[in-house]
C-alpha cells in the first residue's frame, strides 16, 4: 500500500511538474475571466510573481486595448457557443508594460450541478515565428520590387531604344522604294531584316516585363480569323522559300469567319511558334492545322496545331524550352540564334485564355505543337463582311480629299512620316509642338492628326485635350504616335480624348491601314458629336465663360448604362451626392490649411473624376494641395483658387441634379443612329 501510495504521489509531482515546466503557457480562469491557476512558464513570460495574479487578474487584463475588445465581443462569446476557440493571435501585455505575440488556445470544461464552467487555456509565445515571417514579407517586398525595378527598367530601355529604332526601319523602308544597285538592295535588306529582329527582340523584352508585372490583359473585339491565319502565312513564305521548304495552313471549312477574342495576342502565339518551326526545319514542311473542338451554346473551341519536319527536340528537353531566356540545348542556339524567350512568352499569353501549349517531338523527325482556345462567336453586319474596300472607288476619293497634321519634334521621325504620306498622296502639314497643333487645329479643319505625347512646350496629351474642348465644327481623329507602351498609359489617352495608339517603330503598312481606316469609315464623326458638346444636356452642362475647358462630360456614364434611363439615373445621383461629400471634405482641408487632407480628397475622387472627366477640377485640387504645401504662398493667390474651386464644385454637383437622364440617351441615340 506504502508503494502504491508513493507511486500515486510521483505520479502527480510529475503531473505538476509538466504543467508547470511546459515549453508554453497555461493559464485557468473562471465565467468572470479571475485566473485561479497558472504555469511557471507563463510567468515567466509576464514577469509577475504568481500571488500578483491569482484570484487578482481576470484573463483580459493581460490583452492590450484592442485584445480586450475582441475579448469581451468575439473570443468569449464563441468559446460559450462552441467549447472552444483555438489559434487566436493576441498581443500579451507584461509587468514591464512590453507586449510579445501570442495564439491562444481556449477550452472550456462544463461544471457539475450548481458549478459554474471553468477554462483553461493554453498560450504559445509566437515572437521567432513573427520575427520570420516579417523576414519573408520583408523578402517579399524587396522581390517585387525589384520585379518592378526590372519592369520598369525594361519598359524604360525599350521605349529608348524603339524611338531610334522608329528611324532605322522607316529610313529602311524609304531606301527599299528608291533606285538601287544590285549591290545596294542587299543592303538595303540586310538593313530591313536587321532592324525587324532587333524590334522583335525588344517587343519580347516588353512583353515578358509586363507578363511579369500581371500588366497584360485579354481585349474582346470581333475579328477574322482567316485573315489572321492569311497574313502569318504571308509573312513567312519568303523565308520559307528561301530555305526550300513548304508553308500550308489548313483551315476547316466548319469554323466561322468571325469569333471575338484578342487577335494580337493569338497573332503573337502563332507567330512565335511558326517561326520557330521554321528556324528549326531545314526540308520538309512546316504546316498549320486549324479545326473546331466544342461549340457549346455562343462559344466555339479552336484546336490549334503547328507540325514541322525539323530537328526535333529530345525528350528530357521537353519541359525545359518553355523556360524563360532557354532553349533546347547550346549548339542550336549558336546555330539557329535567338534568346529563348517566344515560346516563354507564348506559354503565358495561353494562360491568359485559360490554355497552355503541348509539345510532342521526335529527334529528326520533327515537332508538334499544339494548344486550344474558347471564342465567342460573332455575327458581322454585311458591310463588315462585304469589307471596307468594296468601294474602292469612293474610299480612294476619301483619302485624296483628306488633311493631316503631323505633330512631332524629332526630325528623323517627321521626314519619314512625311515620305510616307507623299507616296500615299495625302495632304498634310507639320508642326512641331503642342502649342502650334491647338493653333493649328484652329486655323484648319484636319481630318486627322498624328500627335506625337513626348514633346517640348506642350505635351501630346495637354494639346490632345485642349483640341477636345475647342469648338471646332468637327472634331479630327487624333492618333498618338510613341514608343510608350500603350497599357501603361491607356488612362491618360482616354482622358486626353485619343482616339488610337500607333506604337513606335510602325511599318508604312501599319501607318496606312490606321490612317486609312478612320478616313474610310468616318468613324469620328458620330463619336465626337457628343465629346465637341452637341449634346448640352450631356457633356457641355457647365463651362466656364472664360474657358472652353468642361466642368464635367457624362459621356461615360451614357455608355456605361446602355440605354436603360434607370441605369442612368443611379450612376447621376450617386455621383452627385459622391461630390457634395467630396465638397464638404475639401472645406474641412482649407478650414486647416491642410494639404495631406486634400492630397486624400484628391486619391479618394479619383474614379468619380475619370467618370465624368471632371479634370479643371481635378487640376484645381492639385493647385491648392501645392499652395498649401508652399507655407509662403500669397493668400490672395490662395483664397482665389479656393473659390475657384469651390464655385467648380458647385458647378458640377447643380449640373448633375440638373440631367435628365432619359433625354440624354434618347439624343445620344438619335446621334449615333
Amino acid at each position: 500500500m506504502n508503494d502504491s501510495r508513493s507511486s500515486k504521489s510521483e505520479f502527480f509531482e510529475s503531473a505538476e511538474e509538466l504543467y508547470h515546466d511546459a515549453p508554453c503557457g497555461y493559464a485557468s480562469f473562471k465565467n468572470d475571466g479571475t485566473i485561479y491557476n497558472i504555469n511557471a512558464t507563463l510567468l515567466k513570460w509576464l514577469g509577475f510573481d504568481r500571488d500578483e495574479i491569482l484570484e487578482k487578474k481576470k484573463i483580459y487584463e493581460l490583452f492590450n486595448m484592442g485584445g480586450k475588445l475582441f475579448f469581451e465581443t468575439h473570443f468569449f462569446p464563441l468559446i460559450r457557443i462552441q467549447g472552444f476557440a483555438n489559434e487566436i493571435n493576441f498581443e500579451i501585455r507584461k509587468k514591464d508594460n512590453s507586449t510579445f505575440p501570442a495564439l491562444i488556445n481556449v477550452k472550456e470544461i462544463k461544471g457539475s450541478a450548481g458549478t459554474e464552467n471553468r477554462y483553461r487555456a493554453s498560450v504559445y509565445d509566437i515572437s521567432d515565428r513573427k520575427k520570420y515571417e516579417q523576414e519573408l514579407y520583408n523578402a517579399k517586398i524587396k522581390a517585387e520590387k525589384t520585379a518592378k525595378d526590372k519592369a520598369d527598367f525594361l519598359a524604360t530601355i525599350s521605349h529608348e531604344i524603339r524611338t531610334p529604332l522608329n528611324g532605322v526601319l522607316g529610313i529602311g523602308n524609304l531606301l527599299a522604294k528608291t533606285s538601287l544597285t544590285a549591290k545596294q538592295k542587299e543592303f538595303v535588306d540586310i538593313l530591313k531584316l536587321s532592324s525587324e529582329n532587333l524590334l522583335g527582340l525588344v517587343n519580347n523584352l516588353l512583353d515578358l516585363s509586363k507578363l511579369e508585372a500581371q500588366a497584360l490583359h485579354l481585349e474582346k473585339k470581333p475579328f477574322a480569323i482567316r485573315t489572321v491565319v492569311n497574313s502569318i502565312i504571308h509573312t513567312f513564305e519568303l523565308k520559307c522559300k528561301e530555305k526550300g521548304i513548304q508553308l500550308l495552313a489548313e483551315i476547316d471549312e466548319n469554323i466561322p469567319n468571325y469569333i471575338i477574342g484578342d487577335p494580337i495576342k493569338l497573332n503573337q502565339v502563332l507567330t512565335n511558334l511558326i517561326g520557330n518551326a521554321i528556324k528549326f526545319t531545314c526540308d520538309g514542311y512546316v504546316k498549320l492545322l486549324l479545326n473546331p473542338g466544342k461549340n457549346r451554346e455562343n462559344k466555339l473551341d479552336l484546336e490549334f496545331k503547328i507540325i514541322d519536319t525539323g530537328t526535333g527536340i529530345p525528350e528530357n528537353k521537353l519541359q525545359s524550352i518553355f523556360e524563360e531566356f532557354s532553349q533546347a540545348n547550346y549548339d542550336l542556339n549558336s546555330e539557329y540564334g535567338g534568346t529563348g524567350l517566344g515560346l516563354s512568352i507564348s506559354q503565358q499569353l495561353l494562360r491568359l485564355h485559360d490554355s497552355e501549349i503541348k509539345v510532342k517531338s521526335e529527334i529528326d523527325k520533327g515537332s508538334e505543337f499544339s494548344f486550344n482556345i474558347a471564342y465567342e462567336i460573332y455575327k458581322p453586319s454585311r458591310k463588315e463582311i462585304s469589307g471596307i474596300n468594296k468601294d474602292s472607288q469612293s474610299d480612294k476619293k476619301k483619302i485624296d480629299q483628306a488633311k493631316l497634321l503631323i505633330v512631332e519634334d524629332n526630325p528623323v521621325n517627321i521626314l519619314i512620316i512625311s515620305e510616307y504620306l507623299k507616296d500615299w498622296k495625302i495632304n498634310f502639314d507639320t508642326v512641331e509642338n503642342g502649342s502650334e497643333a491647338i493653333e493649328a487645329a484652329k486655323k484648319k479643319k484636319y481630318d486627322v492628326i498624328l500627335m506625337d505625347l513626348h514633346m517640348p512646350v506642350i505635351n501630346g496629351f495637354e494639346a490632345s485635350s485642349t483640341i477636345r474642348n475647342l469648338h471646332l465644327d468637327k472634331q479630327p481623329v487624333i492618333l498618338a504616335l510613341s514608343a510608350t507602351n500603350k497599357e501603361n498609359i491607356q488612362s491618360e489617352l482616354d482622358r486626353a480624348g485619343i482616339d488610337d495608339f500607333i506604337s513606335k517603330p510602325f511599318g508604312p503598312g501599319d501607318l496606312h491601314r490606321v490612317i486609312s481606316s478612320y478616313i474610310i469609315t468616318n468613324k469620328k464623326q458620330k463619336k465626337k458629336t457628343i465629346e465637341s458638346g452637341k449634346i448640352k444636356t450631356s457633356i457641355n452642362t457647365e463651362v466656364d465663360p472664360e474657358n472652353s475647358e468642361k466642368s464635367f462630360d457624362l459621356s461615360r456614364f451614357v455608355k456605361m448604362a446602355n440605354e436603360k434611363p434607370d441605369f442612368l439615373r443611379k450612376f447621376i445621383q450617386n455621383t452627385s451626392i459622391a461630390f457634395e461629400d467630396y465638397h464638404v471634405n475639401f472645406m474641412e482641408a482649407v478650414k486647416l490649411e491642410d494639404d495631406v487632407k486634400i492630397s486624400e480628397l484628391i486619391h479618394k475622387s479619383t474614379m468619380s473624376v475619370y467618370y465624368i472627366q471632371s479634370d479643371r477640377l481635378a487640376r484645381l485640387l492639385k493647385e491648392c494641395q501645392q499652395y498649401f504645401e508652399n507655407k509662403n504662398s500669397d493668400m490672395k493667390n490662395v483664397r482665389r483658387k479656393i473659390d475657384e474651386t469651390t464655385a467648380e464644385f458647385n458647378k458640377i454637383i447643380d449640373g448633375l441634379k440638373n440631367i435628365d437622364a432619359e433625354a440624354l440617351i434618347n439624343e445620344e441615340s438619335n446621334i449615333t443612329r
